[in-house]
């Protein structure tokens, strides 16, 4: 999952109805939360809504627990990053983060996406 990184907000195109974000996402090929499928590479941008510790996995990786949501989301959706270090997660804050992922793996847990 190399490739994933967090951004703070910067400066950019004002987006003010859901058609327009739509629009931007389908112009920029970044996926909508509400269309994410399990197994697919892809692109996301999307808003952090709640922000839990990095946590140690059974294994050998870090997993860093958080929850996002963007316009065409209606309920905030689980999202967890897994590394094999602390160190090279992305720098997410706290709620109100805006974070990007570029190639991006999908997966099921719990059987949701």
């Amino acid at each position: 999952m190399d490739g994933i990184s967090a951004l703070g907000a910067g400066t950019g195109t004002a987006i003010h109805t859901l058609s327009d974000y739509r629009h931007h996402l389908k112009r920029n090929m970044i996926q909508a939360l509400d269309t994410i499928q399990a197994n697919q590479i892809t692109t996301l941008l999307f808003v952090v809504s709640k922000l839990d510790p990095i946590q140690k996995t059974l294994g050998t990786d870090y997993v860093l627990p958080l929850w996002a949501i963007d316009p065409t989301a209606s309920n905030p959706i689980r999202v967890s990053i897994y590394r094999r270090s602390v160190e090279s997660m992305p720098d997410v804050r706290g709620p109100g983060d805006i974070v990007y992922f570029e190639g991006a793996k999908t997966g099921l847990k719990d059987g949701k996406c």
